[in-house]
């Protein structure tokens, strides 16, 4: 009788085990569009410097001086080359002159932070799909396996190769510091 409850409960364990991979790996929270009706989700960010004005709807919030916070605790802050949600939102459009490859986002406006959230989540939860590739200058780039097309190959490379899907994002941080993210 022992070895039977034993056999059954290993069998158990198997079947949740199983069952968290499987959940993992066929996950499909999509995100969905919740911007002010009337706006450009994908214009709806601060035109000028001033990052932190505030917008009914907006997925990201104000944090300290011109920085934006999303709810998961990744930092959208001013760089050399301007605001870096910005400079993440400039993957949500194809730039078909583009030398190279580029990669573009299905989604626009807040749904690209959501999708960025949802994968620092699975940084955070030390998933299997995450390949973390470290760097010298204290920013980490990590490539994070989507399970599901999240963009497609833009620029001139992605249209000589007919804009095939991608399933991967790519993210680069400094700590919690988003420095850019893409489709990969």
């Amino acid at each position: 009788m022992t070895t039977a409850k034993k056999i059954t409960g290993a069998v158990i364990i198997a079947l949740i085990i199983a069952y968290q991979w499987y959940a993992e790996s066929t996950q499909t929270n999509t995100p969905t569009v919740v911007s002010r009706p009337g706006t450009n989700s994908t214009t709806d960010f601060p035109a000028s410097g001033n990052a932190s004005a505030t917008l009914e709807g907006r997925y990201l919030r104000n944090g300290q001086g011109e920085n934006l916070v999303s709810p998961a605790g990744l930092i959208y802050t001013s760089g050399r080359s301007g605001h870096r949600s910005k400079h993440v939102l400039r993957h949500a459009r194809d730039e078909p002159e583009r030398d190279g490859s580029h990669g573009v986002f299905d989604v626009q406006g807040n749904d690209v932070f959501r999708l960025i959230d949802e994968a620092y989540e699975l940084i955070q939860s030390k998933s299997y799909r995450v390949q973390v590739i470290p760097e010298d200058d204290g920013k980490t780039e990590y490539v994070i396996q989507m399970n599901r097309r999240i963009g497609y190959l833009g620029g001139q490379v992605g249209a000589r190769k007919n804009h095939p899907p991608l399933e991967r994002l790519n993210l680069v941080l400094g700590d919690n510091r988003v420095i850019t993210a893409y489709p990969y």
